[in-house]
């Protein structure tokens, strides 16, 4: 997923203008990109800094290991808003914990492969009007550094090979592939390609397609094979299409984040947990470089 004003602005300056107000015309919002705020900006959440929690909860433990570290906060409000947007609650916001690795030298492992590490990570939904206060950070974990979040709309990464871009643009295949001011410009989107924050569309995966890795497969399916004659290949699929991104948190180096080698952490969800609201059923993993 790409950012729409940063595609938007790649397209106006590679592309002659009338093609590039067409291409910008095709692009479909799925999901939000979040990014520091700048003065000005409205808040759509904060990575870091401490939690606001009401007095009723606890902060959340893994037990046998320890206290989990705070990771980001969201404004479901605003996030829930407009086209593309993931159907989160309308109001309310969403806490994110991690068992990070501070409190024992990164002994432990959070990662679906290890089923009982699942309490390892946990989101919590504060409903709207609850009596919230900043929940100091318990020892021995540090707090990120808190960083203020704006929200961006966010697209899919288009490919002007495929029919359903370069088409509407009047374009021919052979054109599109081979001229240098097409070529470059397919080239300059790719260079924005990485792992971002991000609400809701596609995650990017690192090592992988991240929904293979928290889906629940039979033992007896083979989810390596895409061959027609795999008995078990529509199981597969179905399964992995049920989850669909909540929460991608990038390395930060602003809340001093930083997931192994460029990696990003990622919290998935079915879309029927979603509705019910049930943000404990959210699944997580990791991946880096």
């Amino acid at each position: 997923m790409i950012s729409l004003p940063l595609l938007r602005g790649l397209a106006h300056e590679r592309l002659p203008s009338d093609l590039a107000a067409t291409f910008c015309s095709l692009l479909e919002p799925r999901g939000r990109i979040l990014s520091p705020a700048r003065p000005g900006d409205a808040h759509v959440g904060v990575l870091g800094g401490e939690p606001h929690l009401p007095g009723t909860v606890d902060w959340p433990v893994w037990e046998g290991h320890g206290p989990l570290s705070f990771v980001a906060s969201l404004d479901c409000g605003p996030l829930s808003a407009g086209g593309g947007a993931l159907p989160l609650p309308a109001a309310g916001t969403l806490l994110f914990f991690y068992f990070d690795g501070q409190v024992d030298d990164h002994e432990a492992w959070v990662h679906p492969s290890v089923p009982e590490s699942r309490p390892g990570t946990r989101v919590l939904h504060i409903p709207a009007g609850s009596t919230v206060r900043p929940r100091p950070t318990p020892s021995p974990l540090k707090p990120y550094r808190a960083v203020l979040l704006r929200a961006d709309s966010a697209v899919d990464m288009p490919e002007l090979e495929d029919p359903d871009i370069h088409e509407p643009l009047g374009l021919e295949y052979e054109t599109v592939s081979a001229d240098p001011v097409y070529a470059g410009f397919q080239e300059a989107m790719w260079d924005l390609r990485r792992a971002r924050h991000q609400v809701g569309g596609d995650p990017l995966g690192i090592q992988g397609e991240v929904e293979y890795e928290v889906a629940d497969f039979s033992e007896d399916w083979d989810t390596t094979s895409f061959d027609p004659d795999n008995p078990h290949l529509d199981d597969v699929l179905s399964e992995v299409s049920r989850w669909q991104l909540l929460f991608q948190v990038a390395g930060d180096e602003d809340a001093g984040m930083m997931w192994g080698d460029a990696g990003a952490l990622y919290w998935l969800i079915t879309a029927e947990d979603l509705a019910a609201h049930r943000f404990d059923r959210a699944r997580f993993t990791w991946q880096c470089h």
